[in-house]
């Protein structure tokens, strides 16, 4: 056994797939879905998940504290939920992008490498080509991604740093559009 290997933790034990039928064979609503576990491990993606849904359980290795995940396949994403605890409670996979929730924060990648970062004090965004704005309740700052050009605005200062120079002053009250 390699020492890497004598390292890793065990996080799962069992995985599980099942078929959630949302409504009865008269076509009415159910209260609670029907749960059922096919015996050949296949199961279709319905269009609508309002109506018939297909998930795995996958159980955590830990049984004292499990964490254990739900992995719900759609014809327009893959959704990761886990029980609440530490680190991510749910990861959304489209095809155009990742979001993860992780300790209250949203973060999502999308396909040409912009992340956005959002927490109850402000958003975050990291552009494609590098740049950085961030957005709270009293200030918006941005840099460059080459690093050259900074700003930062509140609702009574601006100031820059710029290739050709700084600018810094007071904001004209008039000009600010009310909340």
């Amino acid at each position: 056994m390699t020492k890497k290997s004598e390292n890793i933790a065990r996080v799962w034990r069992s995985a599980q797939l099942f078929i959630g039928f949302h409504r009865d064979q008269n076509g009415r609503k159910r209260e609670v879905a029907k749960v059922w576990s096919p015996k050949n491990a296949n199961a279709s993606i319905h269009a609508d998940p309002s109506e018939q849904e297909a998930f795995l359980v996958v159980k955590a290795a830990d049984e004292s504290a499990p964490r254990d995940v739900q992995i719900k396949l759609r014809q327009e994403q893959i959704v990761l939920r886990r029980d609440p605890g530490i680190g991510w409670d749910g990861i959304i996979a489209e095809e155009d992008g990742l979001t993860v929730s992780v300790n209250g924060m949203r973060i999502q990648i999308k396909a040409d490498g912009s992340v956005t970062h959002a927490t109850d004090h402000g958003i975050t965004y990291l552009e494609a080509d590098g740049s950085v704005l961030k957005k709270t309740s009293s200030v918006e700052a941005m840099m460059s991604g080459d690093g050259v050009e900074m700003s930062r605005r509140t609702e009574t200062t601006i100031a820059a740093i710029r290739h050709d120079g700084v600018i810094a002053k007071a904001r004209d009250p008039e000009r600010i559009p009310p909340e």
